[in-house]
């Protein structure tokens, strides 16, 4: 094992203060009124030890100037982060094993009671269990929204393996060094900023808010009623989460990749509509409009040198179609939906409304206000986030004896959604993932998982059937 005294070059004390911008701050506040930790969740072969575990996440963090710092008022500070504790350790009488309620339970609960208020605590720890017998081990990776999207978290936990790799000596294994920067939003896109084109991006919100408040939006039919936020006067349950993880099959993997190019469209167009018709289809909606969230990222959209930095990057943006459209002309106008999701100009107006709701946010004794706002400006119970191809490689944990068994990434769930959708591809094959609450399904395989895919399967094939003349 290799020594653990050397640090990084990247480790270094955050002194300048920098502004924190709205993508940060939003889920700042919201973290008060609900759980905004991220999920990176991997099943490994063997056991991993502890103390090495928690050396690497250390590690990490010197690499990642953000991980150390703390929000004060409307800005970021640096502090010291030398003597943290990042690791928490569990044993499990089973093997982990994610089709195993009580596991999912495990994992659920500690995210539950560890909510990462990034204000009084690092946005980071880690959650690790070793299975019964030596079975296998899990590593569950929590960051807070407001400083991590998929691609950050991605990248923070393929540097804790490299680490971890490198510390328990394995033949050929690296430390890593480079610093994952980051850079408030004023830096990366100052025309935004500039008074005039903030007031045409407020007017815009503004504007876009107010039709929310007149609008009812349709959304998929669950169990659960009333209240989602965790309040004194609500359920207690209200809050318990659960996941679901599983491959697409690689037969309509296949098909999928095809049918989105002959007909011109991108595989998020695809899965997108499917969710859509599934709305339509399960609440029986002949009329109205269909809504649901979709994430947005601005990696790239902004600029490509941003693709390797650590923060959130990531905007809500509405996706509104009308009910009782053909198939072809609902792609045709989920393909337009999201062409202007991606846009310069919506993406600075969601920018704005989160800016708007933050001041509302902001103050504590309006929180209840906000929560009416929240529930009518995002509108729906239904999101999708595809993060798309992960880059990074999440086949073992560093080494031959500890195999990738599982893995399974999402973000925080909070209201009014029910559920969010995942379809990552990972290690070469595309996931089926979700995150949901367990009060609003009895059982999520067969209440969305197995329709989504009869959907998607019945959208493919009248796609791939010539339209009638």
């Amino acid at each position: 094992m290799n020594s653990i005294t050397a640090t990084t070059a990247a480790d270094l004390t955050v002194t300048d203060t920098q502004p924190i911008d709205a993508m940060a701050e939003f889920f700042v506040h919201l973290g008060e009124l609900a759980n905004v930790n991220t999920n990176q969740i991997l099943i490994v072969s063997g056991q991993l030890l502890p103390e090495v575990m928690e050396q690497s996440v250390q590690r990490a963090v010197r690499q990642i100037p953000l991980l150390r710092t703390r929000p004060k008022g409307t800005h970021l500070r640096g502090v010291d982060t030398t003597k943290n504790q990042w690791v928490h350790y569990r044993e499990y009488s089973g093997p982990c094993d994610f089709n195993d309620l009580d596991f999912r339970r495990l994992l659920m609960d500690f995210s539950s009671a560890h909510r990462l208020q990034w204000r009084d605590r690092p946005p980071l720890q880690v959650l690790l269990v070793n299975g019964g017998n030596g079975h296998n081990s899990c590593v569950y990776l929590s960051s807070h929204h407001g400083v991590a999207d998929a691609r950050s978290d991605c990248l923070l936990l393929r540097a804790i393996i490299d680490h971890y790799a490198f510390l328990s000596g394995v033949a050929g294994a690296i430390e890593p060094s480079q610093s994952l920067p980051f850079a408030p939003l004023p830096k990366i896109r100052p025309d935004w900023f500039r008074p005039l084109e903030r007031g045409r991006r407020w007017l815009r919100a503004l504007a876009s808010i107010s039709v929310d408040l007149l609008r009812s939006d349709k959304s998929l039919p669950v169990k659960l009623k009333g209240q989602r936020w965790e309040t004194e006067t609500s359920d207690s349950a209200i809050g318990q989460l659960d996941f679901f993880q599983s491959l697409i099959p690689k037969g309509l993997e296949a098909r999928l990749a095809s049918t989105a190019k002959s007909n011109g469209v991108t595989i998020n167009t695809l899965l997108s509509t499917a969710l859509a018709q599934l709305v339509e289809k399960t609440g029986n909606y002949r009329s109205g409009t269909l809504r649901i969230t979709c994430a947005v990222s601005l990696r790239r959209l902004i600029d490509k040198r941003y693709d390797h930095s650590f923060r959130n990057y990531l905007i809500p943006s509405p996706i509104r179609l009308r009910a009782g459209q053909t198939t072809r002309a609902l792609v045709s106008s989920m393909h337009n939906a999201m062409a202007r999701a991606r846009s310069d100009q919506q993406v600075s107006t969601e920018l704005a409304r989160l800016e708007t709701l933050m001041l509302i946010l902001r103050l504590r004794p309006l929180h209840g206000l906000a929560r009416r706002l929240l529930n009518q400006c995002l509108g729906t119970n239904a999101c999708y986030s595809n993060p798309g191809r992960i880059e990074e490689d999440f086949s073992s944990f560093g080494s031959e004896k500890h195999k990738t068994q599982s893995y399974v990434g999402f973000g925080c769930l909070v209201p009014p959604y029910d559920f969010i959708l995942y379809t990552p591809t990972v290690n070469g094959r595309m996931q089926l993932d979700l995150v949901y609450r367990r009060s609003a399904f009895r059982d999520i395989h067969e209440e969305f998982a197995a329709p989504f895919l009869d959907t998607l399967r019945s959208l493919l094939d009248e796609l791939s059937t010539p339209p009638r003349s």
